[in-house]
């Protein structure tokens, strides 16, 4: 975890901009959840507002329930998911670990050294907030784009993070062999996630890449009624085209996290007749 990468992910974490409704559900679920500690460090003083991981969260619990897991289990898998790491002070790990990065000097150690053994501030943030759950949500989300998905068992309640896209590994296999398993990819919620936040903020998002953010601008101020991306890397270049019917920002959401655009690449943007615009992507 580099120094860019904690700064994006402490916003992230201190981002409160979802609400329920923009989850589609409804106030008195939310209310319900809250109550039965589904989100156990879910503060009643933020009045409904979560950061990107309790939406998260909040959409997982949604997606369970509407498959038949009931309160007791929901609540179960909840405390392993955040109480128990927490418990267990699962972020001064991974603040440690950070202490041996190279791109820190030595004030930034001593700082983050000091943070440690704060318990007042630990406590209250980031051992709420730092979890196997969160950092497999950055992952998937800042990091390299992992495709994540939570497996749970509803009947051992046992849970992990399988980060592949070619299905179960053998070691699952294992360690569930003979149960029912529920499996929520992470990809899909996110999309939708990211796709609320590119349709409600005016400035760039410090997740997405410099090209990514150029695009979104051209995409929602610009307002083209055609847009084709070109991405020339290899032999046969990459053609994708957002029409007005796909500008929905769930759709540009989705095609950011399932395209990986090249870092490092030169863009040019290009009007074009009737409104239209053409990105070209280049890697160098």
């Amino acid at each position: 975890m580099n120094k860019n990468e904690r700064i994006k992910i402490g916003r992230l974490i201190s981002n409160d901009c979802f609400l329920p409704e923009n989850l589609n559900i409804t106030a008195r679920q939310f209310n319900y959840w809250r109550n039965c500690n589904v989100l156990p460090f879910f503060l009643k003083e933020k009045k409904g507002y979560m950061n990107m991981s309790e939406a998260l969260w909040i959409l997982i619990i949604n997606e369970l329930s509407n498959i038949g897991v009931n309160t007791k289990k929901l609540q179960s898998l909840s405390n392993n998911i955040w109480v128990v790491p927490f418990e267990k002070k699962y972020a001064d790990g991974v603040f440690k670990e950070a202490l041996n990065s190279v791109d820190l000097d030595l004030s930034e150690k001593k700082s983050i050294e000091e943070l440690i053994k704060f318990d007042p501030m630990m406590n209250t943030i980031f051992r709420r907030e730092i979890n196997p759950f969160t950092d497999a949500f950055k992952s998937c989300l800042i990091s390299n784009r992992s495709v994540v998905s939570l497996i749970y068992c509803p009947k051992t309640g046992e849970h992990s993070f399988n980060f592949s896209n070619v299905g179960l590994t053998a070691d699952l296999n294992n360690l569930y062999f003979g149960e029912t398993l529920i499996v929520i990819p992470f990809l899909p919620l996110i999309s939708k996630l990211v796709g609320i936040e590119i349709g409600k903020s005016n400035t760039d998002l410090e997740y997405l890449s410099s090209i990514e953010n150029q695009i979104r601008r051209v995409l929602f101020f610009d307002k083209p009624k055609l847009l084709e991306i070109e991405v020339q890397q290899g032999d046969s270049p990459k053609i994708i085209k957002i029409t007005e019917e796909h500008k929905k920002p769930e759709e540009l959401a989705k095609f950011f996290l399932t395209n990986k655009l090249p870092l490092g690449s030169k863009i040019m943007i290009e009007p074009r007749p009737q409104g239209n615009y053409k990105i070209t992507i280049k890697s160098k």
